[in-house]
Parts: structure tokens; sequence; C-alpha cells
């Protein structure tokens, strides 16, 4: 399984702007683009591209803003918050 953390929405001049990486070499590197959000329906998740989602079902949460660190968790409690519902 694959991990990264990459910019998908940003905002120039006051515009919001869809980011999206789609190298010709490696298609399998292409990353989701747009505002996202991380639905949780049932026992599936989904992300939800391109502002689409339901702000009301999104399960993300802000940690930086601006370079400051909003939300600091322990790996502990970082491991907990995953394991539920398995």
């Amino acid at each position: 399984q694959k991990c990264a953390f990459k910019c998908s929405y940003a905002m120039v001049n006051g515009a919001g702007v869809d980011v999206v990486k789609d190298p010709i070499t490696d298609p399998g590197k292409k990353s989701k683009k747009g505002r996202l959000t991380l639905e949780k329906n049932g026992d599936e998740w989904t992300t939800v591209t391109e502002g689409k989602g339901d702000p009301s079902k999104d399960q993300l949460v802000k940690v930086y803003e601006n370079g400051a660190l909003l939300i600091d968790d322990t790996f502990a409690k970082i491991k907990e918050r995953s394991n539920i519902g398995l």
C-alpha cells in the first residue's frame, strides 16, 4: 500500500486552484486533485475529489495551517484512533 502527502488544492491570489501530479513515466503516481473529503459509509472509506464531497461527512482534520501546528497528537494516540472499528 502506498502513502504520500501532496498538495491537491491551493489558493492563488484569492482563487481556488486544483493541483494534480500526473507523471507520464509512472501513471501509478497520479495524485488526487482538488479539495478532498474522506467519508465513511458503513465499513467503507471513500476519498471524494474536486470539492464534490459532503463537508458534513468529512473525517479529515486540519492539523497544520499556514505553517502552524494546530494538533499535536502522540503516535500512540494516532495508532489508537486508527484501530477503531477493527
